[in-house]
């Protein structure tokens, strides 16, 4: 019966104990150990609830299993489920085990999952810098590779030379100002200047 109840138990994820409770598969998911760089695996456990559910299905399936008819499964699950409450502490293969203290109440302790089938997984992080992926830029698709030569171009060395012929314009034509002005007043320092006596 135990092997039958665990069948079922694991095909359905939970099965139904009358007058017990019911008996469910749980999941937790992957855990991550960034600084390890480990992924730690998923467990899977076994859980234990006194709310009952419907054992419809369990009995179907004990029947259809056992070859007996359901009122017969009905009762061996029954006989099987009193057993658990009378019986002190049972223990149940890939399941756990179950216990009644003296006041009566029945305690489930799971059965732990060998940890040599939830071992971590490695995860180093892999980067391919000359792998090219497909990407959206704008409303443009282009490639990682098209994109890193667009932004690792060099700007081309532009020629400026009529900056400097702008600036040296500008110099000749305040140092004409300047030689034309002093010139007028007579005072300059650019050449001789001539002074005219009148008697």
């Amino acid at each position: 019966m135990q092997n039958k109840i665990a069948s079922f138990l694991f095909q359905h994820k939970t099965c139904p104990l009358p007058g017990l409770g019911t008996l469910s598969v749980t999941h937790t998911g992957a855990g991550v150990d960034f600084s390890n760089k480990l992924i730690q695996a998923p467990k899977t456990g076994i859980s234990f609830d006194e709310r009952e559910t419907d054992a419809t299905a369990l009995i179907s399936y004990l029947s259809a299993t056992t070859g007996a008819g359901a009122q017969e499964a009905e009762q061996a699950l029954g006989h099987f489920c009193d057993s658990l409450k009378t019986g002190g502490e049972t223990t149940w293969d890939s399941i756990g085990s179950f216990q009644v203290d003296a006041s009566g109440k029945i305690n489930f302790t799971p059965e732990e999952v060998p940890a040599a089938f939830a071992q971590p997984v490695i995860a180093e992080r892999v980067i391919h810098p000359d792998a090219a992926h497909q990407i959206l830029v704008g409303d443009k698709e282009t490639t990682t590779t098209v994109m890193t030569e667009m932004l690792n171009e060099k700007p081309e060395a532009k020629d400026r030379w009529w900056i400097w012929a702008i600036v040296l314009g500008v110099i000749g034509l305040v140092a004409l100002l300047i030689y034309f002005t002093e010139f007028k007043s007579g005072t300059g320092s650019f050449g001789n200047a001539v002074n005219y006596i009148h008697s």
